[in-house]
Order: structure tokens, then sequence, then C-alpha cells
């Protein structure tokens, strides 16, 4: 892979942190943007998405590319199953975040969502569970035993013509 336009990260070598996340140490805040692809913003045409993770002063750090297929993408929308590769500034992948395909309703809660991170990728260090709610978007974070550690909610209404959605984050004995 070329190396890519983004921020230096340093590579102190943090015990414990797994190689190309020790700047992740430094930082109290990541941005996540989505690229648009022109034919998928004019047509309606589901590519593969691609996101740049930058510092709050707009520095990219990080780069996200989805892999799937097309026929996935057309046919199952934003419920596809994926896998997302966290790249570092020299191109190296770093995280692997992967989602199976899982139909879902609110009104029946019986397949909900569920990511698997691993970092480095082959070496599972946790897991995004969506918990069911009628209106909220609500998630919990579990490390690589399962065991939960930080709840995640999101505001009423889980969309926005607004380009930031928060989350607010709850320790895990708050319901």
């Amino acid at each position: 892979m070329q190396p890519m336009n983004m921020y230096m990260v340093p590579n102190p070598g943090i015990p414990g942190c797994p190689p190309g996340l020790e700047y992740l140490t430094q930082v109290d805040q990541l941005l996540i943007k989505q690229k648009v692809e022109l034919i998928e913003a004019l047509a309606g045409f589901e590519s593969n998405n691609k996101y740049e993770i930058c510092n709050s002063m707009g520095q990219n750090v990080f780069y996200a590319v989805e892999e799937n297929d097309c026929l996935t993408r057309q046919c199952c929308g934003p419920l596809r199953s994926f896998t997302i590769r966290i790249l570092d500034n020299f191109g190296e992948e770093i995280i692997t975040v992967s989602r199976p395909l899982k139909c879902m309703s609110c009104f029946f809660p019986c397949c909900l969502q569920e990511l698997e991170i691993q970092a480095p990728p082959g070496n599972t260090v946790g897991y995004v569970l969506q918990q069911w709610h009628p209106f909220l978007p609500k998630f919990t974070i579990e490390n690589e035993r399962r065991e939960p550690v930080l709840k995640l909610q999101g505001p009423f209404c889980g969309w926005s013509c607004l380009p930031d959605v928060d989350f607010e984050e709850h320790t895990t004995h708050i319901k």
C-alpha cells in the first residue's frame, strides 16, 4: 500500500496497547467523516464507504474503508454485513471491525446489531452490542471476555440533518 497523506502518528510503544493505537492514548476526541462518492450522491448507487478519522484539529490520523460486495450493498442497505479496515498513516491495517448480516425491526428486537473489534487484526479486543429501545439508539461496549465496560446512548431522534450526532457515555451500572 502507498503511504497516505495523513498526520504522522507517533509510535512510543506503550505496553498493553495494540500496535498502531498508541496515538489514541493522547487524544480525547476523534471525528469520523464519511467521504461521499459522487455517483452515490447523484444516483443513489451504494459504494463501499470510506471514512477519514481526524483529531480535534482536523488532521487525518486514520483512514477507514468498508469491504463488501455490490449485491449486498444494494439489496441490504444500511443493515448489511460489512468489514471495515482501519488503516494507520502508513496504510497498515491496525483495526478490523466486522458486523454480520442481521435483520431487525424496532418492534421485533430478535436480531440486534453487533460489531466485533479486532486490534491488531485477528485479536478480538471487544464488541459493540445494540440494546433494544423503541426510540433511542443504545449500545453496550464489551471487552474481549464479553463483560460490559461502557454504555452509549444517542439522542431521541437517531437521525439528524445536522452534521454531528452526540452520544452520551454511561458506566455499566446504569440501566
